[in-house]
């Protein structure tokens, strides 16, 4: 006999909540041990158990709403997060070496966190039209200013790491919305110029890879010259792009490519969180004994460096751990994508999915060495009011999609 409930249970995607409340609390569980050392950053557990609080309300409020009024809502919310970006390179805060903060009385915040979701919305709402021919340039192209505009501002503040995402963003929403791969291979070309660039100190490696992705590909003559005098370009440019950096993003990406030339400076972070993931073994030294951590070896531990806390006193169950649960609610947020019956609900989940994924990918790679450190938080892990509290947003807006994806 069927059992009849007095109330409507909302199609919650359970498993997509179950995933992110899990890195909420094992993110409580290890900022608690991160700043348990004496004199430390001490009681920064209350302060973030007070933002994921926050976070789970932001979620619950956001999946209430139903997704259709962020359609509305895009270009008034990329405005003001533009508006934010700039006062922040006017009157922002600063702190390691950076000015990315606003501060409005107690409450300091990010400002290129929410400039992140405002792109992501403005782009859903320009790709939803079945009208829009996106293997045409003069289709493309206006998405490609939107979304340079917030990248050089957070560039400005410094902050490649974040701005980086920007891009990474467009590229997998041109995919979803129907640009084909070959021509984002061949449009992406540039990007694999820069970076061949500073991994090899060379150009010829691209000149390669470049001719053979012509031939492979054989674009039509007007895309054919458009692309030859932009790698050109690009080619020019690289010397002056590498003189204009700064200095600490100058050493990040030498440390990155060899973080035994300076062990005791700019390689340090690198090598104290290799030490502290190799050292935790298969199942890890203990809750609260870790002793990189404990010694105050690792650095930025309870923020940028989190991970290595978890894969030092957790070992190799608690890094899988952590893997297994982002990649439940990035799978989860891409079957939202897939089974969405309306263009701009796919689109804005799979943006959504795509930061979230950028984030969680850099993060992990840069505590192992596998990438450049970037001061980019893990998600719903590090300790940090306002990446917590945007991440739950995003959690709520993709819930809000997976509450109605039965309607058009």
């Amino acid at each position: 006999m069927a059992i009849r409930l007095p109330f409507r249970v909302p199609r919650v995607d359970f498993q997509l909540a179950w995933a992110a409340l899990g890195l909420v609390a094992i993110g409580l569980v290890t900022v608690y041990s991160a700043t348990s050392i004496p004199g430390a950053h001490e009681g920064l557990w209350i302060k973030q158990l007070f933002w994921a609080l926050a976070a789970i309300a932001a979620a619950c409020a956001v999946a209430a709403v139903d997704y259709r009024a962020f359609d509305s809502l895009a270009y008034p919310v990329y405005g003001v997060s533009l508006i934010l970006l700039v006062l922040v390179l006017v009157m922002g805060s600063s702190a390691y070496g950076a000015q990315r903060w606003l501060e409005l009385g107690a409450v300091r915040f990010q400002p290129s966190e929410l400039a992140k979701i405002a792109t992501v919305l403005v782009l859903a709402r320009r790709f939803d039209n079945p009208k829009l021919n996106l293997q045409r340039f003069e289709c493309w192209f206006p998405a490609v200013i939107l979304t340079l505009v917030p990248f050089a501002l957070v560039v400005k503040q410094p902050d490649l790491g974040t701005a980086l995402s920007f891009p990474v963003i467009l590229v997998a929403m041109l995919h979803w919305g129907g640009l084909p791969l070959r021509h984002m291979i061949l449009w992406l070309s540039p990007v694999a110029n820069v970076v061949l660039f500073f991994v090899t100190g060379s150009l010829w490696w691209f000149g390669g890879l470049f001719a053979g992705l012509l031939a492979l590909f054989r674009p039509r003559l007007p895309s054919l010259i458009v692309l030859v005098l932009l790698n050109t370009a690009v080619s020019l440019a690289m010397p002056h792009l590498w003189s204009s950096l700064h200095d600490y993003q100058k050493r990040r990406i030498e440390t990155f490519l060899n973080p035994g030339n300076d062990p005791y400076g700019a390689g340090y972070q690198i090598i104290q969180s290799k030490i502290a993931i190799g050292s935790g073994g298969k199942v890890g030294k203990g809750f609260l004994k870790g002793t990189q951590k404990g010694l105050a070896f690792l650095p930025m531990r309870h923020t940028d460096f989190i991970y290595s806390v978890v894969g030092e006193e957790f070992g190799l169950v608690g890094a899988l751990t952590l893997v297994i649960l982002y990649t439940v609610l990035i799978l989860r947020g891409i079957r939202i994508a897939v089974v969405a019956r309306n263009p701009f609900a796919s689109l804005m989940t799979i943006g959504l999915v795509t930061t979230l994924f950028y984030h969680v990918t850099v993060n992990m790679l840069m505590t192992i060495g596998w990438a450049p450190v970037t001061g980019l938080p893990l998600p719903l892990i590090s300790y940090g009011g306002t990446a917590l509290i945007v991440n739950g947003i995003e959690i709520g807006m993709l819930q809000s999609v997976a509450l109605r994806n039965r309607e058009v």
